[in-house]
């Protein structure tokens, strides 16, 4: 069990560069109508909390398959509702079911993620051979965007560039703002940097704001919030990723079925739903996230 505070809060903000008023503790209230009356915690800095405790399942030998064996790792998330500071987190993790489809087999477990015993994240863990997130069509060619400049859209194309670093210090603080023991990833002492899956996918949230403010939405009157993550990385290309390492990540243009453009009309809408991509140093994609945003006033009760 996590007990979540400000201060987990903001070395999470700090670690992933996402200043979402939502968890600033001295601008919550710049919000008209904040629903949540303060600071609450990030989405990927809990996803990091689910990470260890499936992880932990797997090195007490609790879960039914080792899930080392396979290459990529997936996350579906749905929000039910927001962990505050001074909350009790936990997690509840169902045995694995295998489901094959049309491909290889993907193991998926059942899991809920708790706030003072009732639920805040409700979704899946699942492990398998084959991204469990589909790669978007009409993506810029990987080999250009190491070349290209930062925070613009790549020509010829709707998708947004943001250029991030992977950071130890960073990484050991994102474990930290989720009660990980950071020896667990990274440890000196032992020469070991094993960089923990939320790490570079928390790094989507900067990337959309960024993206967000380059479109010049007004982040204070214009709010929006995570409705669900589909979140799928490759664990064979993020284990062999050092400090400082670039990862180029690509924010799509809103693919909603009343999209205009990932722009200030995106405020009005009901939703909004974003894809992105990362690379790093090979052709094949780091990670692939489909994440789905609201409004804050639709989920403010009148």
């Amino acid at each position: 069990m996590l007990v979540m505070s400000q201060l987990h809060i903001d070395i999470a903000r700090n670690s992933s560069d996402d200043f979402n008023l939502f968890h600033d503790k001295s601008r919550w209230h710049w919000l008209a109508g904040n629903p949540f009356e303060g600071p609450i915690s990030l989405a990927f800095q809990l996803g990091c909390y689910i990470e260890q405790q499936c992880k932990l399942l797997d090195m007490n030998g609790e879960s039914d398959v080792h899930t080392e064996q396979f290459r990529f790792s997936g996350y579906e998330f749905s929000f039910a509702n927001c962990v505050r500071p001074d909350d009790e987190v936990s997690l509840r993790v169902k045995p694995g079911k295998w489901s094959s489809g049309d491909g290889p087999s993907i193991l998926s477990r059942r899991l809920v993620l708790q706030s003072n015993k009732k639920p805040a994240i409700i979704g899946f863990k699942r492990d398998g051979n084959q991204m469990t997130v589909a790669l978007p069509e009409k993506l810029p060619p990987m080999h250009m965007l190491n070349a290209l400049k930062d925070r613009e859209i790549v020509a010829g194309t709707d998708y947004f560039l943001k250029r991030k670093y992977m950071i130890v210090g960073n990484a050991k603080n994102f474990l930290a703002s989720a009660g990980v023991e950071q020896s667990v990833f990274i440890d000196e002492f032992a020469d070991k940097v094993d960089f923990p899956e939320m790490y570079p996918l928390g790094l989507i949230s900067s990337a959309l704001l960024e993206r967000a403010i380059f479109e010049d939405i007004d982040l204070i009157s214009h709010p929006m919030i995570y409705s669900s993550q589909k979140l799928c990385i490759d664990k064979k290309q993020l284990a062999e990723l050092r400090s400082n390492d670039p990862i180029n990540i690509l924010i799509g243009p809103d693919i909603s079925d009343d999209a205009n453009e990932f722009g200030p009309e995106s405020s009005s809408k009901k939703s909004v739903i974003v894809e992105c991509v990362a690379y790093s140093k090979e052709e094949k994609p780091l990670f692939i996230a489909k994440v789905s945003l609201i409004p804050l006033n639709s989920v403010i009760k009148t």
